[in-house]
């Protein structure tokens, strides 16, 4: 009987290092967002919406857990003479910049998407539309690449364009 009391004692004092160790990981687990799914093309569609969508300011981890190492976001700015010019950013180039615009709020939905798929690989033609603050809304279009490694879509690089009054989008890519 006087065993029982020692073996406790003794069985708090080795295991209750270990309990207490365990406390910080749950509380840092509980601060990590759940991505959503990309396990399918609509749902990566949807992720890419999510990921974009909302304060400017927002915590990126789920959009950045889209991309591939090193994948590329490609902008296409057309200049006053119409020339083409893009402009290419690292993921993280990319949520530095909207997080400048503070807490206004970004919406972007993809209106139409066309698929090609072969094997592993995708390409996703995506008319989207995003609204930033009180601006109107602006429509162009997405060239999305991306990769299924078994389980999940990830991003290989995206490059769009938006429309301009010089460049609307035609009638075929709109829903």
């Amino acid at each position: 009987m006087r065993r029982l009391p020692l073996f406790l004692a003794l069985a708090s004092v080795v295991f209750a290092p270990a309990l207490r160790a365990q406390e910080p990981e749950a509380k840092i687990a509980a601060k990590v967002p759940a991505c959503p799914s990309t396990a399918t093309l609509d749902q990566l569609i949807t992720a890419i919406d999510a990921g974009v969508s909302g304060p400017a300011d927002k915590d990126r981890t789920c959009f950045r857990a889209l991309f591939l190492p090193n994948a590329r976001l490609v902008p296409i700015r057309i200049a006053k003479d119409g020339t083409a010019m893009p402009v290419v950013l690292t993921v993280e180039d990319w949520v530095n910049a909207v997080k400048k615009r503070g807490s206004d709020m970004v919406v972007e939905k993809q209106l139409k998407v066309k698929t090609e798929t072969w094997a592993h690989l995708a390409h996703l033609w995506s008319t989207y539309e995003t609204k930033i603050g009180e601006k109107d809304a602006d429509r162009g279009i997405n060239s999305i690449q991306a990769i299924f490694d078994g389980k999940q879509w990830h991003i290989v690089e995206i490059a769009w364009q938006a429309e301009t009054p010089a460049d609307s989008i035609p009638a075929q890519y709109l829903p």
